[in-house]
């Protein structure tokens, strides 16, 4: 794929054919790759435009909303995590990375995460914590922090789900920075309007069905500041009563017969929220049992 193109066009204004040859020796074939992937770049005789899927984000007002926290910006990047991974060591704490395009977004166990051109609220921070504190159930911290703000549900331990459909997911990474902290990359991926041909293979869910008018612009600074709160409590408090309750409320599947899925078979009882740890807890028939993050998937029976 022609990355240096699309860097052309990510601005999103008309490019004259003169004016993308020096970054295409074959125009028309590159830009068929980035339609095959569901981006709308419309071209007449004199220029290509590529079409968002929403407006572009203005990044200046975002970091002077989300201030003292430094908002770096990229239309088309490899990754957010990657991004922020790569400049660990130039950032401080609650540093973002924002995009409107990734090409290699990854998803828990390293699933590809496909995202359209400015359709998604796409992020990754810096963070840190004290290595005496346990960050055990930190997924679930973010997860809820983002149903707080748009109303939706969790489900264990770290989709975003609306209507039963997948509205978003979460990637926590640990890093390697020598500043004797536990180090985390923590991306988000919330879907906001998506194109009709997304490449797509499970159900979706989209803000734009909550608020036909969502707007990126003030959900970010909304959503991190909310993210952030949760953290600094997080810090504090672990999962403490009052999260466990509101993680409840919350929860997709709280008291529905499931299925949890383990390296060694598959497991069958009712699920029962989470325990202090934030460990999965399924009444299966008389025991209670527990499963952490690890290679566990949960699923409606």
């Amino acid at each position: 794929m022609n990355l240096a193109l699309l860097s052309c066009l990510s601005d999103c204004a008309p490019k004259v054919r003169s004016e993308l040859a020096e970054f295409s020796q074959n125009i028309i074939f590159d830009v068929q790759q980035w339609r095959a992937l569901g981006l709308n770049i419309e071209e007449n005789t004199a220029y290509y435009q590529l079409i968002p899927q929403l407006p572009l984000l203005n990044s200046h007002q975002i970091s002077t909303a989300l201030s003292p926290y430094g908002v770096h910006y990229y239309p088309v990047i490899t990754s957010t995590n990657e991004w922020i991974l790569q400049n660990i060591a130039h950032l401080q704490k609650g540093d973002l990375c924002l995009a409107e395009y990734q090409t290699g977004g990854r998803g828990r166990r390293g699933r590809q995460w496909l995202s359209p051109f400015a359709g998604q609220m796409i992020f990754s921070f810096y963070w840190t914590f004290d290595p005496r504190k346990s960050i055990e159930g930190l997924s679930l911290v973010v997860g809820l922090a983002i149903a707080e703000t748009f109303g939706v549900q969790v489900k264990w331990p770290n989709d975003i789900l609306f209507d039963g459909r997948k509205l978003g997911g979460i990637l926590v990474e640990i890093a390697n920075a020598k500043n004797g902290g536990v180090n985390l990359v923590i991306g988000v991926g919330i879907n906001v309007s998506l194109p009709e041909n997304t490449g797509i293979n499970q159900p979706y869910a989209q803000l734009c069905e909550i608020d036909p008018n969502a707007d990126r612009q003030t959900l970010f600074p909304k959503l991190i500041q909310n993210l952030y709160t949760r953290l600094e409590r997080f810090e504090n408090s672990g999962i403490d009563e009052e999260f466990q309750q509101s993680w409840q409320k919350y929860n997709a599947f709280l008291h529905q017969a499931v299925n949890v899925i383990t390296e060694q078979g598959s497991v069958s009882g009712i699920e029962q929220g989470i325990d202090e740890r934030g460990y999965l807890q399924v009444q299966c028939g008389n025991e209670r049992r527990t499963f952490n993050g690890g290679e566990v998937s949960l699923r409606r029976k």
